[in-house]
């Protein structure tokens, strides 16, 4: 898979614990809104710091909107500090450094600055760094994600819909990577997945895009859903770029 050279590094952050956290997904993110953001409030005000993290992965895309998620995602944070000295504390700093910056709200750029600018370990002030930039994307994202497109799905499906559907390469590209991960095979994401794939509406020979759609494609493939299988083979005989043919034939002889 081509790497993407751009400032953000959102999408590294998927694979670190994406399988592990598909089933905390399909528990929290299904809920209404207001279930949704009890849950995450409990989360990040206890000290599970394992489930935080879980927690903090699935705001990438469909994390509640109530700014007191992101308080209690704060005040851990800055509870942590003091003792982010050894890998795993500076592990779990840095998650929530990143994840403060999914909330697309200025009132926390302070916070991340002072710990860019302080006695911390690199990484953590490399983290908080990318949690300041998070702040500037979601402000951007946040409100596509979270318009009211599908009544009939829940919070964590419309919010991946809305991704799919939109003109950012970048957010289409988490979400197929989310669907993937999470096993999300239900007909209404592969419809969209494959919708993306025949229309092709965003693909030019830029290395986003030829990313963007083989991650699209390896999404649809990795359902195993002969439905779709005529999209991907259209894909390994008739797309234009060669990358993104070879691509379609490696995903047909793996996941079909």
């Amino acid at each position: 898979m081509i790497k993407n050279v751009t400032s953000m590094a959102i999408s590294g952050l998927l694979i670190a614990i994406g399988l592990l956290s598909s089933l905390f997904t399909s528990l929290i993110s299904a809920q209404e809104p207001l279930v949704q953001e009890q849950q995450y409030l409990a989360i990040f005000q206890n000290d599970g710091h394992a489930q935080q993290i879980q927690a903090i992965e699935t705001l990438i895309i469909s994390g509640p909107q109530d700014i007191a998620v992101y308080d209690a995602i704060e005040a851990s944070l800055k509870q942590s500090l003091a003792s982010a000295t050894d890998k795993h504390a500076i592990d779990y700093s840095s998650w929530l450094a990143k994840g403060l910056g999914y909330s697309g709200n200025e009132k926390y750029r302070v916070t991340l600055t002072q710990i860019v600018e302080g006695d911390y370990h690199k990484k953590l002030r490399k983290y908080a760094n990318e949690g300041i930039s998070n702040i500037s994307q979601y402000a951007i994202w946040n409100p596509i994600l979270h318009a009211q497109t599908h009544a009939d799905l829940s919070p964590r499906l419309n919010a991946y819909s809305n991704a799919l559907a939109s003109d950012d390469l970048i957010l289409i590209r988490i979400a197929a990577k989310r669907v993937m991960y999470e096993r999300e095979y239900s007909e209404v994401m592969l419809t969209l997945l494959s919708e993306q794939l025949t229309q092709a509406r965003l693909l030019d020979d830029s290395r986003l895009a030829i990313d963007t759609y083989a991650w699209l494609a390896k999404a649809l493939a990795s359902s195993g859903n002969d439905k779709f299988k005529p999209v991907i083979e259209d894909m390994a005989n008739n797309a234009d770029n060669k990358k993104l043919r070879n691509y379609a034939k490696k995903y047909l002889k793996t996941y079909f």
